[in-house]
């Protein structure tokens, strides 16, 4: 794999961040305008409300809550705020080192400087504990840091990213969000009209879908699940099988143990009698 390729997988993979005390969050005064030396160092800078302008690498940008700016070294933005919509901003300003080389990341491997952050709820939180790890004297600060700040870099590259173009692309997140919702409880019986119905489409279309994005039918994922569960259950409970199956809910021991040996090569008898013995977990 190139080092490119793997630059666009793992797009952090080698770097360190390093947080410094500028960093908090605060109300603009009336009359505020921002107009720095060029800077040090990063500067990550989030609109939590309220609205002004940015100037920056030589663009212009609407601020707005959500809008996020990734202020590199050497860079001089320029900032006013709406006199009768005053910003509340957060920002975090940190270092960014070579893990291979020890000297300073290349700024060209970060995100671009500015996106609109698509999950504010989600980002807020993670930019809000940023401030308290970099303020704290926590023995882990240092770690727990860079890994948020990486989340957090990550959040704002996959909102730079295209907007998705195929209608599988654009319903991921809800086929993503059935997926979750059939493992969570892999017993139930859950129909397709049920899951048609959240997801307001079709049962046939939503299948279409269900089946592009995850490679299975509705039907084989949903018996698949099943049976992943119950080797979990053979494996790590004292659970026979006849109880692994009326757990799962199916309708006989039979059909359960067709499946399971279509799946997993052996009855599920012999796949309970070939495993290490587990202890139940008691409530």
């Amino acid at each position: 794999m190139s080092d490119h390729l793997k630059r666009e997988l793992l797009p952090f993979r080698d770097v360190r961040l390093l947080g410094n005390h500028r960093s908090s969050k605060a109300r603009c005064e009336p009359g505020w305008n921002w107009c720095p030396q060029p800077l040090p160092d990063y500067d990550l800078w989030y609109a939590v409300s309220g609205k002004g302008r940015m100037k920056l690498g030589g663009a212009e940008y609407t601020i707005g809550k959500g809008s996020c700016f990734l202020i590199r070294p050497g860079d001089r933005p320029e900032a006013v705020q709406d006199p009768a919509d005053r910003l509340t901003v957060i920002f975090a300003h940190f270092d960014a080192m070579d893990c291979r080389t020890g000297k300073s990341w290349n700024p060209e491997l970060m995100p671009g400087r500015f996106a609109q952050v698509k999950d504010p709820f989600l980002f807020e939180s993670l930019l809000n504990r940023i401030l308290q790890v970099v303020h704290s004297d926590d023995a882990w600060r240092e770690q727990e840091y860079d890994l948020l700040l990486k989340h957090a870099l990550l959040h704002i590259y996959q909102s730079q990213q295209p907007a998705p173009s195929s209608p599988a692309d654009k319903h991921k997140p809800l086929i993503e969000r059935l997926v979750a919702k059939i493992r969570e409880d892999p017993g139930r019986r859950i129909s397709h009209q049920e899951l048609a119905e959240e997801a307001q489409l079709s049962p046939e279309y939503l299948n279409v879908l269900f089946k592009t994005c995850t490679g299975s039918s509705i039907k084989s994922f949903i018996t698949e699940v099943r049976l992943e569960r119950a080797a979990m259950l053979l494996a790590e409970t004292s659970m026979n099988v006849s109880q692994v199956a009326d757990a799962l809910h199916y309708s006989n021991v039979y059909l359960f143990s067709k499946q399971f040996k279509a799946k997993y090569g052996v009855p599920p008898s012999a796949y309970k009698g070939n495993v290490p013995p587990s202890i139940p977990h008691k409530g």
